[in-house]
């Protein structure tokens, strides 16, 4: 995979570290190149320095809010696709936000 390709996201999820592990290992046995990114969605709450977010210390610990995702080559992405949905049957593509913004907007000014 070099480094000056176009890339397309093909998943995109919150807080399922370890269905993206699984999604990154099915493309790489099949041969895709991948590069995945993780980041955070929301800021803690806390007003502190210390960037603690009160909401980690109940009963259940620490909650999982980070983003997960994964891009591939442009003409990887169809193949990528199939082995998704080979793996996760329910998984919707990912829509970047941007067209999703532009199509509710479409859809507002069409009424």
């Amino acid at each position: 995979m070099s480094l000056f390709t176009k890339k397309e996201k093909v998943y995109e999820a919150k807080g399922k570290k370890e269905e993206w592990k699984q999604v990154k290992a099915a493309l790489k046995e099949a041969g895709i190149g991948v590069s995945s990114s993780v980041w955070q969605d929301e800021p803690p709450v806390c007003g502190c320095g210390a960037k603690l977010d009160v909401r980690d210390f109940g009963p259940n610990g620490k909650i999982d809010r980070d983003v997960y995702s994964i891009r591939v080559n442009a003409s990887d992405a169809g193949k990528a696709s199939s082995v998704i949905h080979g793996l996760l049957p329910d998984y919707t593509p990912y829509v970047s936000r941007t067209a999703a913004k532009d199509s509710a907007d479409s859809r507002k000014g069409s009424s």
